[in-house]
């Protein structure tokens, strides 16, 4: 049955003390009464080590408990960065739908006006080519008519 560790070092100060008494005595130390006191040492030190270690435990759950908030605090603004990329994309897309339902406005509105010019071109065009071709015909008449005159006139002079 192994000893409790109040028990081991109640055992290891009291044959400690009378170790001590021996030496204040004057009398010479056996080999069990050195290593009795090297053990009292080396367990007062490993004490001391386990108290330290206790206190560095405490100090790394304490960084511990610090790096998860920071991990909680990073994964929170992860996503809500991500909300807001996703906010984003949707007001992009729905602003590419706005875009493209005015772009097809604009091309039927641009496609049922040159329609229209097309058409005016056209009613222009024929419209410029019967009043030419009206003109031309006065022109011809106005020849036919100075040439008319011009005989007339020659025979006129001629006796």
């Amino acid at each position: 049955m192994p000893l409790s560790e109040a028990a081991l070092s109640s055992i290891l100060a009291q044959v400690s003390k009378r170790i001590l008494e021996k030496l204040e005595r004057g009398k010479r130390l056996s080999t069990e009464d050195i290593l009795l006191l090297y053990m009292d040492m080396t367990y007062t030190e490993l004490r001391e080590i386990k108290g330290e270690l206790r206190e560095v435990n405490k100090r790394i759950d304490e960084v511990n408990k610090r790096i998860d908030e920071t991990n909680n605090r990073l994964d929170s603004m992860y996503r809500e960065l991500g909300q807001r990329i996703d906010d984003t994309n949707k007001r992009i897309d729905e602003t590419n739908k706005r875009i493209d339902t005015v772009y097809r406005e604009l091309s039927l509105k641009m496609d049922t006006i040159y329609r229209e010019l097309s058409r005016r071109v056209d009613e222009t065009r024929e419209q410029l080519a019967s009043e030419i071709r009206e003109t031309n015909k006065r022109i011809d008449r106005l020849y036919e008519l100075q040439a008319a005159v011009e005989e007339r006139k020659k025979d006129q002079t001629s006796p």
